[in-house]
């Protein structure tokens, strides 16, 4: 069984934890205000996030199989490049858009674990 490269990991740890940060900011009134649409991606995000989150996290400890191993550093430039895309957004549905769509594309790798 392969290892996580201890760097990689945290960068992609700390990048989503940045992204998980700026959903959980978004002030309630502003997501009461939302449609039912973007307030079931904000949901949906919060949750694929915090799961990205605890599988890197266990895969630090338990170890990884070669097919994730190939993809590590393509999953350490999604989730910068999510929290880059995410960082100068101003208005709470373009937060919850983007980090939407950016999960995607992390999930996506993380269910290589």
């Amino acid at each position: 069984m392969a290892t996580v490269d201890e760097n990689t990991t945290q960068d992609t740890l700390d990048s989503l934890r940045i992204v998980r940060r700026k959903l959980f900011s978004i002030p309630e009134g502003e997501l009461s205000a939302m449609s039912l649409e973007d307030q079931v991606k904000y949901g949906d995000s919060i949750h694929q996030n915090g799961l990205a989150i605890l599988k890197l996290e266990t895969a630090k400890l338990k170890g990884v199989n070669e097919a994730f191993k190939e993809k590590e550093q393509d999953l350490n430039n999604a989730a910068a490049k999510l929290e880059n895309d995410t960082a100068n957004l101003a208005t709470a549905v373009k937060v919850i858009r983007v980090a939407s769509d950016g999960l995607k594309l992390v999930t996506n790798i993380i269910t290589l674990l």
